[in-house]
C-alpha cells in the first residue's frame, strides 16, 4: 500500500525502506503533499514546512 501512495512522486525511490510506511501515512493523511511532484526525502525541511505540517495536523485533529 505505501508504494502505491508514493508512486505519484518522481523521487519516491529515494525514500528509505524504513520510512516508506510513515511517509505514505503522512501523504495519505494530507499532512505531506510534496513540492513540484517531489518529496525531497534526502533534504532538510525548513521551519516553514514543519509549521505547515503541524498546522495541518492540528486542523485535522480538530484542535484549531
Amino acid at each position: 500500500m505505501s508504494g502505491h501512495l508514493l508512486e505519484s512522486f518522481k523521487d519516491a525511490n529515494l525514500v528509505s525502506a524504513y520510512a516508506k510506511s510513515g511517509v505514505a501515512a503522512s501523504v495519505n493523511a494530507g499532512l505531506v503533499i510534496g513540492r513540484n511532484g517531489n518529496l525531497d526525502p534526502q533534504h532538510n525541511m525548513t521551519r516553514a514546512e514543519v509549521a505547515v505540517i503541524v498546522k495541518r495536523l492540528l486542523e485535522k485533529s480538530g484542535l484549531i
